[in-house]
């Protein structure tokens, strides 16, 4: 009963890790899309890079969340947190050094980068919520 329940488990957290990665790629071809034949003007060659940037940070938040919620529970939202920031940090560098050493397009850089920021931030929030409302839930049943 065990092994069914924990394969069951798995099964969920792979297909939801599947679509959140789909939604993902979905998302970065469609702005892509977008900016390269409708505003041919705003596209830039490091376009593809801001994409996979946030959709590898999702993966390394939700297996961050999958691994702290096993191992201690209590530290979920320190974790979240802390990659939050880090998240943070990191983006703001790559804007900064794109600033000092890319020669063009630096605001619409740093507009695209942030506009998928807070997109990812708001789904990785959805997702953090998920999270936490089950781990609610199995402490209480527990």
């Amino acid at each position: 009963m065990y092994r069914l329940k924990l394969i069951k488990m798995h099964k969920v957290k792979r297909d939801m890790l599947v679509s959140l990665l789909f939604f993902y790629v979905i998302v970065g071809i469609v702005v892509g899309v977008v900016l390269y034949y409708f505003y041919p003007d705003k596209y830039f060659v490091l376009y593809p890079v801001i994409p996979g940037y946030f959709t590898l940070l999702g993966i390394a938040l939700n297996w961050s969340l999958i691994f702290y919620k096993r191992k201690d529970p209590k530290k979920l939202i320190n974790v979240y947190m802390m990659l939050r920031g880090l998240k943070f940090l990191i983006t703001v560098s790559a804007i900064l050094l794109y600033s000092i050493f890319g020669n063009d397009l630096t605001n619409e850089f740093s507009i695209t980068t942030i506009g998928f920021y807070f997109f990812y931030l708001f789904i990785e929030t959805i997702l953090f919520l998920k999270f936490e409302k089950e781990r609610i839930r199995d402490e209480k049943k527990n």
